[in-house]
C-alpha cells in the first residue's frame, strides 16, 4: 500500500540545486574526468581488431548477398573501433563519476591530433580491469563528498566505517557482474536468435525483458543511498531500498523518470559541439552542472522518502494500537 506521505520529486531537485550553490567544488569530478577524456592520451586497441578481421577467412560457400554483408560490418566495426580508446573504462557503472565524454570517440582534440599509444593484446584486460578499478573508486569518492555536502545523518565518519561502506558497495558491482553473466548475456543470445528467425517475436521479447527488469531492479535503485547515507549493510540495505520504493512507488518513479528525462535531452544538446570545437568545453560544463545536481537530489530525494515511510508506518502502528485498545 503506498505511504500516508509521499516524498516531493522538485523539492528534491532544488535541494539539488541549493547543496551545488553552495559546494561548487563538487564540478572537480565530473569535470576533470572529461577534461582527460578531451585532452589525456587515448591508449588504442585497433591494431588488435584489424588483425582479427584481417586473419578471418569466410567459410567456402557463403553467398555473395552473405560476403556483402560481412564486409559491411566488418567496416562498420573498423570505423567504430578507429578512435575507441580503453581509458573509457574509467567512466563505471552503476557508481561512477558522470562522463559527457566517456562514449564518444573523439578523432581530434581543440589542441590537434591526440598523443596515442596502441595496446598490445596481452595487456588489454589488465588495462581495462585497472582503469575500471580506479573508475569505481573515484566514483565512490565523488557519491561519498556528495553524501558529505547533503549533511543527511551526520554521523562520526572513521576508517572502519568507510571500508565497510566500500566493502558494500563493491558487492553491488559483484552481484551485477554475476547478473550480467547469468542473466542478460543468455538473455540477449536468446533474443538476437528470435530477432534473426521472427523480427517481430524478437521485438515483442525484447520489450517484455526490459519490463521485466526494470520492474525487478527499481525496488533496489537506492540501494548505494542507503549504505552511504546510514552505513548499512549491503543486505540490510537492499530491504530497506525495497522498504522505502514500493510504497513510494509512483513518486519514485517520477523522480527517476524527470532525471532521465532531464538527462537524455540535455546530453543531446551538449553532444552538439564537433570534434576539435572549444564549445566541448561549454558542454562539459554544462554536463558537469546538471548530473551532478541530479546526483545530489537523489540523496535528497531518498532521505525525503525514507523519512515519509518511516513516519507512515509509525503512525499506523499508533492507529492499531489505540484501536485495540
Amino acid at each position: 500500500m503506498p505511504s500516508r506521505e509521499q516524498p516531493k520529486v522538485f523539492k528534491a531537485i532544488k535541494a539539488g540545486f541549493d547543496n551545488l550553490s553552495s559546494h561548487v567544488w563538487l564540478l572537480l569530478f565530473p569535470i576533470a574526468l572529461d577534461l582527460f577524456f578531451l585532452f589525456g592520451k587515448r591508449l588504442l586497441i585497433s591494431d588488435q581488431i584489424n588483425a582479427f578481421l584481417a586473419s578471418f577467412i569466410p567459410p567456402e560457400g557463403m553467398t555473395a548477398e552473405l560476403l556483402a554483408t560481412w564486409e559491411d560490418l566488418k567496416l562498420l566495426l573498423t570505423e567504430t573501433i578507429k578512435n575507441f580508446s580503453l581509458t573509457s573504462f574509467l567512466r563505471t557503472f552503476p557508481i561512477g563519476i558522470p562522463s559527457l565524454l566517456s562514449n564518444r570517440n573523439l578523432s581530434v582534440s581543440p589542441l590537434g591530433e591526440y598523443s596515442t599509444a596502441q595496446v598490445s593484446a596481452s595487456g588489454t584486460l589488465l588495462t581495462v580491469l585497472g582503469f575500471s578499478v580506479i573508475g569505481f573508486l573515484l566514483g565512490v569518492l565523488f557519491l561519498y563528498a556528495i553524501r558529505k555536502s547533503t549533511k543527511i545523518n551526520q554521523t562520526k565518519d572513521t576508517w572502519s566505517s568507510f571500508s565497510k561502506q566500500l566493502l558494500s558497495l563493491i558487492l553491488i558491482l559483484l552481484v551485477l557482474i554475476v547478473i550480467a553473466l547469468v542473466i542478460f548475456v543468455p538473455a540477449l543470445i536468446i533474443i538476437s536468435v528470435l530477432t534473426v528467425i521472427i523480427p517481430f517475436l524478437g521485438s515483442i521479447t525484447t520489450f517484455l525483458f526490459s519490463f521485466i527488469i526494470l520492474s525487478a531492479g527499481l525496488p533496489l535503485i537506492f540501494t548505494a543511498h542507503e549504505i552511504l547515507l546510514y552505513g548499512t549493510n549491503f543486505q540490510d540495505a537492499i530491504k530497506e531500498s525495497i522498504k522505502v520504493v514500493r510504497p513510494t512507488n509512483m513518486k519514485t518513479s517520477s523522480f527517476l523518470f524527470l532525471v532521465l528525462i532531464v538527462s537524455y535531452f540535455t546530453n543531446f544538446l551538449w553532444q552538439i559541439p564537433e570534434d576539435g570545437s572549444y564549445m566541448l568545453l561549454i558542454s562539459i560544463l554544462g554536463h558537469a552542472l546538471v548530473s551532478t545536481i541530479l546526483w545530489i537530489a537523489s540523496f535528497h530525494f531518498y532521505e525525503d522518502a525514507r523519512n515519509c515511510v518511516h513516519r507512515s508506518i509509525e503512525e499506523e502502528t499508533l492507529d492499531s494500537e489505540q484501536l485495540s485498545v
